[in-house]
């Protein structure tokens, strides 16, 4: 899920999509207004989405709206730009930015997440490798093939999961 969803008028945001386009291996979904976007996010989950911060309006409808895509965005990144004063390269820069800050901050979660994992069952294996030795030392000698083989598969699961 790499799309991005741009929450601009068209003729504010078609240079920019079709520059991202060009440049980016992402499906691009163009929307004028935030109800649009909202009805699009009910539907579909998205990597970035980028809100003209000159559609927003005063007050009213659009601001709500805004507040909602801000609740249903998920694990989306938002960026507020303004497409007026900004230009095409400049807004191409700071959402190639905010996807690769995205996929950073992915990156990190994915390897907190991995080595927590790795530390709890670390420290739940060697807890089974240490009573499956010492049963396998006061095990009568009929048991001592079975435990002999569990020592080993912890062991082994053990040995595995180091970095």
């Amino acid at each position: 899920m790499q799309d991005i969803l741009i929450v601009a008028s068209a003729h504010l945001a078609a240079a920019l999509a079709d520059t991202l386009r060009l440049d980016l291996d992402l499906a691009l979904h163009l929307v004028p207004d935030r109800l649009a976007a909202l009805e699009l996010l009910r539907r579909q989950e998205f990597a970035l989405i980028v809100l003209d911060e000159g559609a927003g309006g005063a007050g009213g409808v659009e601001t709500k709206a805004t507040d909602l895509v801000y609740k249903h965005a998920g694990a989306a990144t938002l960026l507020e730009l303004n497409f007026v004063l900004a230009s095409v390269p400049r807004l191409q820069r700071q959402i190639r930015a905010a996807l690769l800050r995205r996929a950073q901050d992915r990156a990190a979660a994915l390897s907190t997440v991995t080595a927590s994992l790795q530390s709890e069952l670390g420290a739940s294996l060697t807890s089974i490798l240490l009573q499956s030795e010492l049963a396998l030392r006061q095990a009568p000698p009929a048991l001592a093939p079975r435990l002999r083989h569990l020592v080993d598969l912890a062991g082994s699961l053990q040995s595995r999961l180091r970095p």
